[in-house]
């Protein structure tokens, strides 16, 4: 499955390192790629609201929930998200394995 409760509150713990829980992750993510991010964030959303993502639906509820749901599915279950959510998979790439790119 794609639910990891460790990760995801772990995940908003990496979230409230710059101060705000946002579903930004400010302090792995690079300036340039917050706009974008919060970009692929609201488009997913809305598909999750529409019932037209594999995305666990509690990630629709807000980006804070949106960023600890796709890490889990991330971590979880990577070459599953690499093939259905490539932007979103690359984006967390750049949060959680930069060395990797």
């Amino acid at each position: 499955d794609k639910l990891n409760t460790a990760i995801h509150e772990f995940v908003h713990l990496i979230d409230k390192m710059d101060g705000t829980i946002d579903g930004i992750p400010h302090a792995l993510l690079e300036q340039s790629y917050v706009i974008p991010w919060i970009n692929l964030m609201h488009e997913e959303m809305e598909r999750i609201n529409k019932d037209k993502s594999d995305i666990r639906h509690y990630g629709g509820s807000s980006q804070i929930e949106f960023f600890a749901v796709a890490a889990e599915y991330f971590f979880s279950r990577p070459k599953l998200m690499k093939r259905k959510h490539p932007d979103i998979y690359q984006m967390l790439s750049k949060c959680f394995t930069p060395d990797e790119e």
